[in-house]
């Protein structure tokens, strides 16, 4: 404190920024004991300052909401060069300026950094325990508990448990099962319910594999018939349905999807849209549009499958010669304006798609109760020295417990903030409570951090993100793809030309950088784009992306698609890629309409041809020789 006051009476006069600068910097010389010692320090305290820019882009936004500071200048400049120190694994620095802080209120950040390094600090379970008694409300608690029971001595008594609840991911569900599930069960005993789940497991695995003779011998079995309710084992009967038509066994597939509508169509809608693709193969048109129909209408189908069945029976009406269906079906398709087939429809009818782009109001009343929860507090802290990642885990796990008018307020500040996740987690969840829905969080458009610049089509680039990871950049799928495209390593380093990134665990990890991963996933989709089994098609691209250029070769060539596009998608064996293409579109046509640029890939679907991709800009890539495996 002496040595502060010091050098307080000696640079009086100067703004607060350099001043905290200074005390800092001095004090590192001082504690040091020489300018050799203190270089590496001060090199931190340099870096921290280059980062002035973006923090006082936080700072300005706190001061546009009316959230007073939490920490000091003079401790602000602290805190980044504690953080940037221990990044690097310099704790005696660390803890030399840590001894000179005003304000401890991140000295539980600190301190998590600091046991959660991946290579230069083994916590004891001592420390870990005395973290969790002081800090069991910090967003890293979970993880350091976990730790912790994992180092527990024995006979040592239990650390504290982790305090609240955080709110991970941006709440977009990739998958989109398409339509609720009807799950009724039979009572059983014990050990009918143990076999009863192992015949389903055994059925998935089936399944999964493509052994749909093996599958089809269960769906017979007597046992699985005494076992499975009828609903249940419709549904296995529509499953199996679904294996003949990506087969392409269209009239197994029809039969078996039939029988499914026979009995429990009014509860499968999956069963219907079967059958349905099945008879349009068939050219059994009428047929077709009936189940198209009943998919459309059902109480278990989600938006998306709604508006797929109604687009599909407008196209059946066609078929059968009776356009005044075909406007009723398109009508009702267009009911969902942010589903792939109701843009389409919207499209087809001339409407347009209003969407609202205004950022969300920023409630500073609202805002104010922010910082009155220790959380809070300690996100504003974090948003004072830029650490917009650390503050973001702080506001997800006060928005477990905050109220719709305090939600309403985070939303946009997370959206004004730079943290797009968290702007559509919230969107998502206080849509799903009644609230406005803000295009604006829902398809964020942040910067793009690359390492030259240069974006090729930032619709594109922002579709595939949404869709991969939510734009967060630390995703990791179970299959190991990673950063904010979901790049597998053996992808990326196919790409970069560099064996180091499908190397060891720190080389794959390269990935999570937005830098690193958005150069790459840019490169790649050049590569696919240049590729002949993709031609240029938007379509294929997307599919190659998700499914591998090998499955896209092998697709095209096996799937009875009738060279129509949408009929190629619908009858892709992968429900994962189906999916996958019709949401990254979805997001592409809009992010397009965002930024005001023509869709010409829209038009091309809806007058029934294969969308060619035209870029909004461009990158020279050269197509590496090699093919993707």
């Amino acid at each position: 404190m002496a040595l502060n006051s010091l050098i307080d009476r000696r640079v009086t006069g100067l703004p607060n920024l350099i001043l905290g600068s200074a005390v800092v910097a001095f004090s590192l010389l001082v504690i040091a004991g020489s300018p050799a010692q203190a270089a590496s320090s001060s090199a931190k305290l340099e870096t921290a300052n280059l980062q002035k820019s973006a923090i006082s882009g936080s700072a300005r936004l706190l001061n546009a909401a009316n959230i007073s500071g939490i920490v000091s200048e003079t401790d602000g400049s602290r805190y980044r060069v504690i953080f940037d120190l221990q990044a690097d694994g310099d704790w005696r620095a660390a803890d030399k300026i840590i001894k000179t802080l005003d304000d401890k209120i991140l000295m539980g950040h600190v301190l998590a950094q600091r046991y959660l390094h991946p290579t230069k600090y083994r916590s004891r379970y001592k420390e870990l325990k005395a973290w969790l008694d002081k800090y069991a409300d910090h967003p890293q608690a979970r993880r350091l508990y976990k730790l912790a029971m994992k180092r527990k001595p024995k006979n040592w008594k239990l650390p504290k448990s982790p305090i609240g609840m955080q709110y991970n991911g941006s709440g977009h569900d990739g998958r989109n099962l398409g339509y609720a599930i009807y799950n009724p069960r039979k009572k059983l005993n014990r050990a009918e319910r143990r076999e009863r789940y192992g015949l389903a497991k055994r059925m998935r695995y089936y399944l999964r594999k493509g052994w749909t003779k093996s599958y089809k011998k269960l769906v017979r079995n007597k046992r699985v018939n005494k076992l499975f309710h009828p609903v249940e084992l419709d549904r296995t009967k529509a499953r199996l349905a679904a294996g003949y038509y990506g087969d392409g066994r269209d009239k197994w597939a029809y039969e078996w999807a039939n029988t499914a509508v026979k009995r429990s169509g009014k509860y499968l809608p999956e069963a219907h849209w079967v059958a349905a693709l099945a008879a349009w193969r068939l050219a059994k048109f009428d047929t077709s549009r009936q189940h198209f129909a009943a998919v459309a209408s059902s109480a278990y189908s989600s938006p998306w499958l709604v508006t797929a069945g109604a687009f599909w029976a407008a196209r059946a009406s066609i078929k059968i010669r009776k356009p005044g269906l075909y406007n009723q079906y398109l009508g009702q398709a267009s009911s969902y304006p942010r589903t792939f087939y109701g843009i389409l429809a919207r499209r087809l009818l001339g409407l347009e798609v209003k969407y609202n782009w205004a950022p969300p109001p920023l409630a500073k009343e609202a805002l104010s109760e922010l910082s009155k929860a220790p959380g809070g507090q300690r996100a504003v802290a974090l948003l004072q020295i830029g650490e917009d990642r650390r503050a973001e885990r702080e506001l997800r796990m006060l928005f477990s417990t905050a109220k719709p008018e305090l939600a309403r307020a985070m939303m946009a500040l997370a959206d004004r903030a730079n943290m797009p996740s968290l702007a559509m987690r919230i969107g998502n969840m206080l849509v799903a409570s009644g609230s406005s829905l803000f295009d604006s969080t829902a398809y964020p458009a942040p910067a793009l951090p690359t390492k030259d610049g240069e974006v090729i089509d930032r619709s594109l680039v922002l579709a595939l993100i949404r869709q991969e990871s939510g734009f967060n950049p630390k995703a990791k799928s179970h299959r190991g793809a990673r950063g904010l495209m979901q790049l597998m390593p053996r992808t990326a380093s196919f790409v970069a030309r560099d064996r180091k990134l499908k190397g060891s665990k720190r080389n794959r990890d390269a990935l999570f950088d937005p830098e690193t991963n958005l150069s790459l996933g840019q490169k790649y989709i050049n590569i696919l784009m240049k590729d002949k089994r993709v031609g240029g098609d938007i379509f294929r691209m997307v599919t190659a992306w998700n499914g591998g250029p090998g499955n896209l070769n092998k697709w095209t060539r096996k799937v009875k698609h009738q060279n129509d596009p949408l009929l190629f998608i619908e009858s892709i064996p992968s429900k994962e890629t189906r999916i996958f293409v019709e949401r990254v579109l979805t997001n592409y046509w809009i992010y397009q309409a965002r930024f005001n640029n023509p869709t010409p890939s829209l038009d091309s679907v809806a007058a029934g041809k294969w969308p060619g991709y035209q870029s909004e800009g461009s990158v020279d890539i050269e197509v590496a020789e090699e093919s993707q495996k």
